[in-house]
């Protein structure tokens, strides 16, 4: 009884000792950094944002190389092209190239979505034109070695096969097919065959119709030598040969209102989807 009553007397005890918080400071001034902006003769618009303390500067290469570019017959061809493109450059062996990135602080993240795949870095700041230099490389000049296609697409048919199996992800691309169509976005995944189909040609293909310098631009942050820095990118990107790529398919029409009820017996929970296409602002 008695360490019941401790207890409860504990909150009491709380309060008599309790102290108010110190007054708020004064709010200090946040001056956003002014970035420097220029375009390259090719195509490849470059901003450089200075910002923070820490030496360290994030490089970040945004192309015009998402699902969004894929045909009826190329779902998830973006997202291999993406694995594949961290598999080393033309000089420089995924081990290798790893290697250096660590010995400048960071490592390479190629990731791909809807409507752009992006090469990033992140270094130490006095590394940032070596960290420039090579994700130009990675971009402009990918190894693609065929023996490892299939460990890769063996990578995504593991994926696959695990958003298939969650009710979030099945109740997901049915909604996005009744919301788009038959229009990239609402083509969500490949089936295993097409998938296991792909070959090296078309990665490569891929590869030449979406990576160029006036699909891409380039933004830099953290802190840096900017006229070491930028020097650096107008030699890495300035020779990046201009492409003759066809833009971004033209918006899905507009659906019929729809409704799809997936039962999957047994199931531990419901997933609800309930969405509407937003106005086109430019209409």
């Amino acid at each position: 009884i008695g360490w019941i009553m401790a207890v409860l007397a504990a909150p009491a005890w709380a309060q008599t000792s309790r102290q108010s918080p110190p007054p708020a400071g004064t709010p200090k001034n946040f001056t956003l950094p002014k970035p420097t902006r220029f375009t390259l003769p090719n195509g490849l618009a470059v901003t450089l944002v200075p910002f923070g303390q820490v030496p360290k500067v994030a490089i970040r290469l945004v192309v015009n190389a998402g699902n969004l570019y894929e045909g009826a017959d190329q779902v998830w061809l973006a997202d291999l092209t993406g694995r594949m493109l961290e598999e080393g450059t033309r000089t420089r062996a995924a081990d290798a190239l790893a290697r250096e990135l660590a010995g400048m602080g960071g490592d390479l993240s190629v990731s791909v979505g809807g409507d752009i795949a992006s090469i990033t870095t992140e270094v130490l700041g006095d590394r940032g034109p070596a960290g420039a230099r090579l994700v130009a490389e990675v971009a402009r000049e990918p190894r693609f070695p065929k023996e490892a296609l299939t460990r890769v697409k063996a990578g995504l048919l593991r994926d696959l096969a695990i958003q298939k199996s969650t009710p979030q992800a099945i109740a997901g691309e049915r909604f996005a097919s009744l919301v788009y169509g038959d229009h990239p976005y609402g083509r969500t995944f490949p089936t295993e065959a097409m998938l296991g189909g792909y070959t090296l040609e078309q990665v490569q293909a891929f590869h030449r119709a979406r990576f160029g310098p006036n699909q891409a631009r380039l933004y830099v942050a953290g802190v840096f030598d900017a006229p070491g820095l930028e020097a650096a990118i107008r030699e890495a990107f300035g020779s990046w040969e201009r492409i003759e790529s066809s833009g971004a398919p033209a918006p899905p029409a507009k659906q019929a209102r729809g409704f799809a009820l997936l039962d999957r017996p047994g199931a531990p929970q419901s997933t609800i989807l309930l969405g509407i296409r937003v106005p086109d602002p430019s209409d």
